[in-house]
């Protein structure tokens, strides 16, 4: 609850934020435009995005030219068809802005089983991305 609080602060502005990305060119998915915002941090979550100058943080960090896009979605994936396991396929994704994965494992369940489907989501325990398991047929 402390997080969330502190959060709430920083995304009003009563508390500095940990770090602001100052001078990018924002993805606004709501309006589909680009912006030119301050992004503001409050420890790994995006507290607010704002007009250059309007919140405050401890540490600024200059990213003129730069773009700031939320993490993609990947919706439906096999992740078994690529021949890695979760972690590796996680890791390679993420360097292309992928956040999460929505993985569909009834190819290595209709194969192995269940038992294979929970080896699945032990090995993207640990993954750089968050991987979610639809149920197969």
């Amino acid at each position: 609850m402390k997080n969330l609080e502190r959060l709430s602060a920083v995304a009003s502005g009563r508390e500095k934020a940990d770090v602001v990305y100052h001078g990018a060119t924002v993805l606004n998915v709501f309006t589909r435009e680009w912006e030119k915002k301050d992004v503001y941090l409050c420890g790994s979550y995006i507290a607010a995005t704002a007009e250059p100058g309007v919140y405050k943080a401890e540490k600024e960090v200059d990213v003129s030219g730069k773009y700031i896009t939320p993490g993609f979605v990947d919706a439906h994936v096999h992740i078994e068809s690529s021949m890695v396991l979760p972690g590796e396929f996680a890791r390679t994704v993420v360097q292309h802005g992928t956040t999460a994965i929505i993985a569909d494992s009834h190819e290595i369940a209709n194969v192995l089983g269940p038992d294979a489907v929970r080896f699945m989501i032990r090995q993207s325990e640990r993954a750089p991305v968050d991987i979610y398991f639809m149920i197969p047929s």
